[in-house]
Order: structure tokens, then C-alpha cells, then sequence
């Protein structure tokens, strides 16, 4: 029987709870660092296999493996599981995304295997600390975060066991793998980061912009394509249908016109700040041009699929992967830990007010030199302009190196 009181036991609680946040934030730092580094060590500018993954199956994973569960039982209104599951799920996820890296890379096919499975555990795990304290909620369920999270979840269950087969050398995926290939990285980036990111800024906009939370029209519009966009494509990949693909892609593409929406009518009813503008104007920065990156690659993503259908030999993410992975899904993640870190994170009310000081330095350089960097770079990969993507290439590398540099002083 605890001896705590009541107040004493949900302090407690909520040191831990920022502990595990901490934790999370570390480890997505680590990878970010990692990715940083392969592409500036490259030998060619872009986003290849190794930094996109880094990226994805490394910092994006852990970091909606930390803050996914923080969301759900906040909303719900109810306490996060015990901080040792947390860590465990983490550490699963951290441990599973560098044994893929290392075993593909290495040539050690148990190796990614078994980080493959360790990987899905984590992702398990992680589904099992959003939605398990929900069913104790005080508040309304929230379906939009159930159901999309939901989905998030699954998509990459199979994105990822689609991966661990073909790496684990299961002949019916490898010889079925450049149909299969395409499926997997819209269910992983677009079904799962993708669609997880689109599902926390239906609160997340509003709550950084000092804006009610409240119904728009968008957010139909915004859960019916980001649900279902992502999985038909794949499917349409799989079977090789242009119109099953072009379906899927249109839905996507509809369903970032409806979180496009979403922002434009949070942005006019936002409040007005008296202090910390800096910190403030990065993070509403960051998510407004990331959602604009993110509806320029749909569109991208789309015009590609009507052109060369689904699956098309040799696919690759080539050039859309620039406004994709380093607009979209870096940019809502720099903006979501500079607001959540001196809102939610460790350490007591200077600690926070030193934090904003810290993670908001700079601001308006560095959404520049990272906006710019991507409008450069990603015309030039897709026309093999080397130098002019060197240019944009260190523009972008630069202001991630510096956002996630600033994250670890802030997490001291």
C-alpha cells in the first residue's frame, strides 16, 4: 500500500511521466544527429537509405513512441501506464531501429531481422500505452486520435513486416519486392509518421496558436483521405492498378487539403503574444510550413502515380522524399519538442522559461535558411543540379543540426 497522499502519488506520476519524455527526446536526438551526419558525409547530395531511415525507422518512430501515449491519456484524462513499460517500449523501438540500420548496412540479415521484430514489439507496446489507460478516461473519447492512431499503428505493422520478410530473405516478398517496395513506404511514411503527425495536430495547431479547440469541416475531410489514402495506394501497388493507386493518392492528397483547412482556420482565430515571440513564432512556423510541404508532396506524389502508375520499375522516393521527410515530417517534429519541451517536459517553471528562451533563439533565420533549403534542394536532386543541391542540401542540414542541437541543451 503506497504511503503517498493523493497529491504527493500524481507528482510523483508526472515525474516520471516527464522522465520517460525526456528519455524519448534524447533518443530521437541521437538519431537526428545520426542522419545529419550521413547525409553531410555523403557522397551525394539527398536523402538515401541510410539518413531516411535514421530519420524514420529511428527518430520518428521513438519520438511517436514517447509522445503518442503522453497524447492519448492526456486527452482521456487519465494517468500513462507505469514509467518502467515506457521505457521498455522505448527502448525496444531504439534498440529494434538501430538493428535494422546496422544488420541492412552491415550485410547481417539476422541482425536486421531480429531488429525488425524488435521493432514491431516496440510498436505493440506502443499501441498498448496509448489505448490501454483510455478505457479508464474522465473525459470523451476522442475518436478522431483513436481511430487515426489506431490505423497509424496497423499500417505499420504491415509496412514493417513487409520489410522484415524481404531483408529475412522470404522468397514470395523478395521476388514480389519491386511491387512491394512502393507499399511499404506509403504505409510506413504516409500511413504511419505521416498520419500520426496529421492526427496530433488536430489539437496540437489549435493549442500553439492560443485558438479554441473545435469542429471544422476539414477535420471529415482530413481523417476520411489520411486514413484511407495511404493503404489503398499500397494496395494499388501490390496489384499494379494505376486507378486503385490513383484512388488511394487522391484521398491522400484530399486529406491534406483538409489539413491544410484546418490550419488556415486555427491561423485566423489564433491569439496574441506578449512574451516569448521567438519561441512562439518557431513553432507555428515550423507546423504552417510543413503542412505546405506536405501538400506539395501529395501533389508531387500523385502527378507521379498518374504518370508512371504505382509501382513502376526501379521506384524509388527520389526527389519528393527532400520536401517529404525534410519539410514535412522533421519541420512537425522540431515544432512539436519546441513547444512540448518547456510545456510538458522536465525541470520546474525557470527551467521551462530558460528553455523557451533557448529552443526559441533564432527563429526567424532558421525557419528561413530550413524553408529555403528545401525549395532549393529539392528541384535541384530531381534535375541533378549537384551543386545548387549542395547548396540548399547545407542550408536545410544546418538549421536541423542547430533546432535538435538546441533540443539537447534544453533537455540538460
Amino acid at each position: 500500500m503506497s504511503l503517498l497522499t493523493p497529491a504527493a502519488a500524481r507528482a510523483d506520476r508526472g515525474r516520471a511521466e516527464r522522465g520517460v519524455l525526456r528519455l524519448g527526446l534524447a533518443l530521437t536526438a541521437a538519431f537526428l544527429l545520426a542522419a545529419v551526419a550521413s547525409v553531410g558525409l555523403g557522397a551525394r547530395p539527398g536523402i538515401d537509405w541510410l539518413s531516411l531511415h535514421l530519420t524514420l525507422a529511428g527518430g520518428a518512430t521513438v519520438a511517436i513512441g514517447t509522445f503518442m501515449p503522453h497524447f492519448a491519456v492526456t486527452l482521456a484524462g487519465t494517468d500513462a501506464l507505469a514509467a518502467r513499460v515506457r521505457v521498455a517500449v522505448l527502448a525496444c523501438l531504439a534498440a529494434g531501429g538501430a538493428g535494422v540500420l546496422v544488420g541492412v548496412r552491415g550485410g547481417a540479415s539476422w541482425l536486421a531481422v531480429g531488429g525488425g521484430v524488435l521493432l514491431v514489439a516496440g510498436i505493440a507496446g506502443t499501441g498498448w500505452a496509448a489505448f490501454a489507460p483510455m478505457r479508464h478516461g474522465i473525459v470523451r473519447r476522442h475518436p478522431i486520435v483513436q481511430l487515426t492512431y489506431a490505423v497509424a499503428l496497423v499500417d505499420v505493422a504491415v509496412g514493417a513486416s513487409l520489410a522484415i520478410g524481404y531483408v529475412g530473405g522470404w522468397a514470395p516478398i523478395v521476388e514480389s519486392w519491386a511491387r512491394l517496395k512502393p507499399a511499404h513506404a506509403w504505409l510506413n511514411l504516409l500511413g504511419f509518421v505521416s498520419l500520426t503527425i496529421v492526427a496530433t495536430l488536430v489539437y496540437l495547431l489549435p493549442t500553439v496558436a492560443a485558438a479554441r479547440i473545435r469542429a471544422h469541416p476539414g477535420l471529415v475531410v482530413l481523417v476520411i483521405g489520411c486514413v484511407g489514402g495511404p493503404p489503398l495506394v499500397a494496395l494499388g501497388a501490390v496489384l499494379d492498378s494505376r486507378a486503385v493507386g490513383l484512388l488511394g493518392s487522391f484521398l491522400a492528397l484530399t486529406g491534406g487539403i483538409g489539413l491544410a483547412g484546418h490550419l488556415l482556420d486555427v491561423l485566423r482565430r489564433r491569439g496574441q503574444w506578449t512574451t516569448d515571440a521567438g519561441w512562439h513564432r518557431l513553432v507555428v512556423g515550423h507546423m504552417t510550413a510543413g503542412v505546405a510541404w506536405f501538400l506539395a508532396a501529395l501533389v508531387a506524389l500523385t502527378v507521379g502515380i498518374w504518370v508512371d502508375g504505382p509501382a513502376p520499375a526501379g521506384w524509388t522516393l527520389g526527389a519528393v522524399g527532400v520536401p517529404l521527410v525534410g519539410g514535412w515530417v522533421l519541420q512537425e517534429l522540431a515544432g512539436s519538442w519546441t513547444h512540448l519541451v518547456p510545456s510538458v517536459g522536465p525541470g520546474d517553471v525557470a527551467a521551462h522559461a530558460r528553455q523557451r528562451r533557448l529552443l526559441g533563439r533564432w527563429a526567424i533565420p532558421r525557419l528561413v535558411a530550413w524553408n529555403v533549403g528545401v525549395a532549393i534542394t529539392w528541384p535541384a536532386v530531381a534535375a541533378g543540379g549537384e551543386a545548387v543541391a549542395v547548396l540548399g542540401g547545407a542550408l536545410l542540414l544546418s538549421s536541423v543540426a542547430i533546432g535538435v542541437a538546441l533540443l539537447i541543451a534544453a533537455l540538460r
